[in-house]
């Protein structure tokens, strides 16, 4: 069961709220309750330019850390349960906060996922498991359209992609935490500057650090303008995920574009391949 109320809000983690560390490297080659998005708590706008490292100081890369921090607890994770948080922007409008129960196997993948909110997707379920090896997973709508069952579609169904920003394999915290890698590895690539702020904030009633990262250059291959990853300090999985586009004149913040929680985390609690083929 997952909780009557989506528990993601994010709150500094005291007054004094600071960008503790900072990272702008030329590369060489890289949820809030209800439907309010977890914006940056009082204090913590957004940063507009990169401050200067003192002389002498080691510049260290705090992404570079927490990508591999992250895929470590990951690998270490058979499997997990959480209440799934999401809201994207799809055919140029951002949704609705969907709430749903997940379920996910690392390995094999598989992912289960039963969305309770809002009414329009109410009952909606999807299932996918890459034991069958066929790149297809399994789809139930919501509402009268899903009275017929689970039907089967490919991974990159059209018509399914055309509803949700991406494919179900592509909803958990292993695709976030790739999502940001690539994107990172991507600026590397064309020797764009990365910049990475970190501060403490507590989300979901855990204690995280959170990643404010910027890639400012405008391409046609960059992911974001602005991401934001809040990770748990014990686990060190990625509980939220933020990502805004290039802020419109004038403005001191980008839209949103997508954005995807994972709280009341639960792992290693046993699940079978019946979970995830259905």
């Amino acid at each position: 069961m997952w909780p009557a109320k989506c528990p993601d809000s994010v709150s500094a983690g005291g007054a004094n709220m600071r960008a503790k560390a900072w990272l702008a490297v030329a590369f060489a080659g890289v949820l809030g309750v209800g439907a309010v998005v977890a914006q940056p708590p009082k204090g913590g706008a957004p940063k507009t330019e990169a401050p200067k490292a003192p002389e002498g100081a080691k510049i260290t890369d705090p992404l570079a850390t927490m990508i591999a921090e992250a895929k470590g607890a990951l690998g270490k994770t058979r499997d997990y349960t959480c209440t799934f948080t999401r809201q994207e922007v799809v055919k140029g409008a951002l949704s609705a906060e969907q709430v749903a129960e997940m379920k996910v196997r690392l390995n094999p993948g598989g992912v289960y996922v039963r969305f309770a909110r809002p009414d329009a997707i109410a009952g909606m379920e999807v299932a996918y498991t890459a034991a069958r090896k066929n790149d297809k997973f399994r789809y139930r709508p919501a509402g009268v359209g899903g009275a017929k069952g689970f039907r089967t579609l490919d991974l990159d169904d059209s018509k399914f992609l055309a509803e949700n920003r991406h494919p179900v394999a592509d909803w958990t915290m292993s695709a976030v935490v790739d999502r940001v890698a690539t994107a990172a590895a991507r600026e590397k690539a064309l020797n764009n500057p990365v910049e990475v702020y970190t501060g403490d904030f507590q989300f979901a009633g855990r204690n995280v650090t959170r990643y404010e990262i910027f890639t400012r250059r405008p391409h046609a291959f960059r992911h974001a303008h602005r991401t934001l990853v809040y990770v748990d300090k014990e686990t060190k999985l990625p509980l939220r995920y933020e990502a805004y586009d290039q802020p419109k004149s004038g403005a001191a913040v980008g839209d949103l574009f997508e954005a995807y929680s994972f709280s009341d985390v639960k792992r290693n609690v046993g699940l079978g391949e019946a979970v995830f083929d259905l």
